[in-house]
Parts: structure tokens; C-alpha cells; sequence
């Protein structure tokens, strides 16, 4: 019978593992896990849980009895640092090597800390379970929260530090945050809505000098000449992909991930899912690799299909979702800031649409509070076809869909 192993205990391996016995796969399934937690909803840490709003319990993807039932052997706290595809396994760290015959890689990525930024008790970063429970316990006793970063998970946070309460200040480097994956213009709403909200962001900014006292950041002095106090720090600058065991495994290392092809295929029995692959997407037609959630979890159900079902392209476009405030933001597909963009909608009213199109396809949508136009859009991206910009800002989005000429 054969054995499955699942390195990584985040959305892609939880998913995989379930998704696997749901297609009758009757074989040995077992996940490893560097976290000492069991595999959790990532989503929770920047929102509900960090608020207090839920507790741990609700933050879990199943109860401990799920594995039971569905004969998934968690392996928890314990970290892979190599193996041999050639002989078919693992090397664990203080344990015996593992045997494989289909492996499945969703290791994820780890906080990025730039150089120049202090180790101090007050600095922290935001991907485990463990480290919401720090900064949910360090925003109890703090009044100033300093977030370094302005991307979503930053965002997240800082609209979370708002409803306790809380002061907040965030830095960013860029002009406007997220200028590079969604334009200035939406940018610049963005941070409209933040500092409609009471977050202070300084943008175009970097931090000079930072003051500490003992082991304690106590502020930071920024390009712009200015002093500023916090009482604690989040660094969200992004992760980086973590790429040691499947460089060690010989496994192809581009673009930052880990090549795979059109079914999320490294190397024979070998799959890869989640923000360290690097998919040539069937549909887009190009090599995309996505840091969110979502598309983790949909690419361990893939991997399942392709594993019990037999290997097949896996076709479903990225999504994502955020929540800040009473404002939530949808996005399909995969484009870039510096593509065409269409609107479509209320400004002004945070309800509206922007289509990213590149030679005339569309790529990408981004949605505020506009879930109807988000799902429309995907249909579009997945139609491959040209479409006219006035079309896009106006017209019925069901009958382009339909249409089989472009808009």
C-alpha cells in the first residue's frame, strides 16, 4: 500500500491530507510539522484570534479525533532537513529517516527580517499560531503599535490594533502601499481607508535609527528627520520561501519557489503547493507563484485529485480575501500594478472593481465590497478573451460572459 508524506502542516498539507482520504486513497498518510500546532486556520491569527474575539479551540482545522477517524498520522514539532528522491526518504532531525512514495511539499515561508532591524523583546513577526498569541498578549500591555510594512497582513493588523483601541502607526517604503501588485490608485484608497480609521501611515518612509532601551525598541527616527515613540513593533515585510529541504531533495529552484508544472508536479511522485510553488498555470498561461492562503488550501486538494485520481492539470485561478473594517476586498486572478486598469463602480462609496488587463485580457480583479463583479470577473480571466475597456466599465458582465465574441 502506498505511503504519502505530507511536509508542511499549513493549508496546503492539512488539505491535501483530507482531500486524499475523501478520494479513497487508502494508503498511510502522514503529516510533518515543524510547528508544534496542529494545523490551523492561518486567517484567524491577524483577525478574530488577535482581537480575542475566538479562542484557540476555533482556530484548529479539525479536532484532534479527525485524524483518528480519517487514519492521518500528525507528526508535530518535527523538522526535515533532507532525503533522497532516489531512495525515497526523508531525513528527520533527531529521528529515524521516513519512507515515502508520494511526497507532498507545503512548507511555506518565514517572516523576512531585514538586517538592519534590532532582535528585541518588543519586535515581532506575524506566521504561527504562537506568534499571534504573542502579539494578541504584547497588544494587551501597549497603547502604540508600530507596523513596518503596509502590505495585507500588515493591514490586517493594524485595522485589528484599531478596534482594541489601540494607536497605530505604519511605515512603509513605497509611495503608496501595495503599489507593485494593485497600482497607485488603489493604493491610494487603501491608505485612504486606514487613515479614515485612525491608522497614521507614513508612506515614501524609512526608518533612520531605532532607540532601544535594555532589551525594548522605544522608537524609531525616520528618513523624513522625525522622531516617533511605540511601545511595540510588528515587522510585516513579507517571507521568504522556504526552499532548504527542496534544494537538498534536487528539486528545480526558480523564481523564488519550486518549479512545478501545469498539475503542481515537481518530479515524479513529488508535489509541491502553496506559496513555495512556482505553477505554470494552465489557464494564464505563465509561470505565477501566490502567497495566500486560499490558494494553499486549493492546491492541497489539487495535489489529492492528481494523487488518487491520476495527474491532471489544475486549473482553478488564485484568489484571496481580506477584511479590514467594514470593507472587504476580493481578487482573481494574477496581474501586476503596472497593467491596464479598468474600474468599474463607486469609488467613493468603497464599492467598485478594477480590471487588470494586459494586451486586451483581463488578468486580474480586484473587488471592494463588490462580490458579484469578483466573481464575474474570474469568468472573464478564464474566457482568455479580448475585451473592449468601455465594455468592462459599463456593460452587462453576464452577457460578455456569454457572448461569444469579445466585448
Amino acid at each position: 500500500m502506498a505511503r504519502a508524506v505530507i511536509v508542511g502542516g499549513g493549508g496546503t498539507g492539512d488539505a491535501a491530507a483530507f482531500a486524499l482520504r475523501k478520494r479513497g486513497f487508502e494508503g498511510d498518510i502522514v503529516i510533518v510539522s515543524a510547528d508544534s500546532d496542529r494545523p490551523y486556520d492561518r486567517p484567524y491569527l491577524s483577525k478574530e484570534f488577535l482581537r480575542g474575539e475566538i479562542e484557540r479551540p476555533k482556530v484548529f482545522l479539525h479536532d484532534e479525533r479527525d485524524y483518528t477517524k480519517e487514519r492521518i498520522e500528525l507528526r508535530l514539532g518535527e523538522r526535515v532537513t533532507g532525503g533522497s528522491l532516489q531512495e525515497r526518504k526523508l531525513f528527520v532531525e533527531d529521528g529515524a529517516d521516513l519512507a515515502f512514495d508520494v511526497l507532498v511539499l507545503g512548507l511555506g515561508g518565514t517572516p523576512r527580517r531585514l538586517p538592519e532591524i534590532p532582535t528585541a523583546e518588543n519586535v515581532l513577526t506575524l506566521r504561527s499560531l504562537h506568534d499571534s498569541q504573542a502579539i494578541r498578549e504584547s497588544l494587551g500591555r501597549s497603547s502604540r503599535l508600530l507596523l513596518i510594512g503596509a502590505g495585507f497582513i500588515g493591514a490586517e493588523v493594524a485595522a485589528s490594533a484599531r478596534r482594541l483601541g489601540k494607536e497605530v502607526l505604519v511605515v512603509e517604503a513605497l509611495p503608496v502601499p501595495l503599489q507593485r501588485a494593485l497600482g497607485r490608485e488603489v493604493g491610494e484608497i487603501y491608505a485612504r481607508i486606514h487613515r479614515d480609521h485612525g491608522v497614521e501611515v507614513r508612506t515614501g518612509a524609512k526608518v533612520e535609527h531605532w532607540h532601544a532601551e535594555g532589551d525594548r525598541v522605544v522608537g524609531i527616527s525616520l528618513s523624513d528627520g522625525k522622531r516617533e515613540d511605540a511601545d511595540l513593533v510588528l515587522v510585516a515585510v513579507g517571507i521568504e520561501p522556504n526552499l532548504d529541504l527542496p534544494r537538498a531533495l534536487g528539486l528545480p529552484i526558480e523564481g523564488g519557489g519550486v518549479r512545478v508544472d501545469e498539475g503542481l508536479r515537481a518530479a515524479d511522485g513529488v508535489y509541491v503547493g502553496g506559496d513555495i510553488a512556482l505553477h505554470q498555470h494552465p489557464v494564464l498561461g505563465r509561470s505565477i507563484r501566490v502567497e495566500h492562503w486560499e490558494v494553499a488550501k486549493g492546491h492541497g486538494r489539487g495535489i489529492a485529485a492528481a494523487i488518487a485520481g491520476g495527474h491532471a492539470p489544475y486549473t482553478k485561478l488564485p484568489y484571496f480575501w481580506s477584511d479590514q473594517y467594514d470593507v472587504n476586498l476580493e481578487y482573481r486572478g494574477h496581474a501586476s500594478g503596472d497593467d491596464t486598469a479598468v474600474w468599474r463602480g463607486n469609488r467613493e462609496g468603497l464599492s467598485f472593481s478594477v480590471f487588470y488587463l494586459r494586451n486586451g485580457r483581463v488578468e486580474g480583479v480586484l473587488s471592494m465590497n463588490d462580490s458579484g463583479t469578483n466573481e464575474m470577473g474570474g469568468k472573464l480571466i478564464e474566457s482568455r478573451r479580448v475585451f473592449d475597456a468601455a465594455a468592462l466599465e459599463s456593460a452587462d458582465l453576464a452577457e460578455l460572459v456569454e457572448s461569444p465574441s469579445a466585448g
